[in-house]
């Protein structure tokens, strides 16, 4: 007889719920895991004016309650040194603020990067794209279609990556469209 393993997956409802229902506080963070502010922690709380604090709770579960050294806290914890201005810093250091079309960057010849949405589950402290105005090159259905008349312009272009943010965070729809469009153009 065979052994058939059950598992209980999450639906798509329940991570769309998750994501509606974030921690966006570091006093709040602090406060479910027991974790005592010290003076450090309190310093770092005004961070979140650089970069948001986003935090579903299914992460901070996995996260080790009383330890303020958690590796996955301070993933995402607000920290004083995001104030430090360092010699030779970047905002943009993939140089992607400047893009061809909204939501497309054409950097290398052959590939270009889809940005598919602007925000991700989690944001973490390291975020190299912290500082891209998704605000500008939002993943809307006007931008997308902007976006594949550039890339069905452009023979040369034969990979196009998803990326974002997390383009994982797009709806169904959105995604199995993208995807349509591309298997549309012949070059890609």
């Amino acid at each position: 007889m065979a052994h058939i393993v059950t598992l209980n997956t999450p639906s798509r409802e329940d991570w769309i719920t998750q994501l509606a229902n974030v921690v966006t506080s570091p006093d709040e963070l602090l406060r479910l895991l027991n974790v005592d502010a010290d003076e450090k922690l309190l310093a770092g709380r005004e961070a979140r004016r650089l970069f948001p604090l986003r935090v579903p709770r299914a992460f901070i579960a996995r996260m080790e309650k009383g330890n303020p050294n958690d590796p996955l806290l301070r993933q995402v914890l607000t920290a004083e040194e995001e104030f430090i201005v360092a010699p030779g810093y970047s905002t943009d250091p993939l140089e992607e603020q400047h893009s061809v079309v909204p939501g497309l960057l054409h950097k290398y010849r052959n590939r270009a990067l889809l940005l598919v949405k602007g925000g991700c589950a989690v944001n973490c402290r390291y975020c190299f794209r912290r500082h891209f105005p998704y605000a500008e090159n939002q993943g809307t259905r006007r931008n997308w279609q902007t976006a594949m008349d550039y890339i069905a312009a452009h023979p040369q272009l034969d990979e196009i990556i998803f990326s974002g943010g997390d383009p994982l965070m797009a709806k169904d729809h959105e995604l199995d469209w993208l995807m349509t469009q591309l298997e549309a153009i012949p070059h890609v």
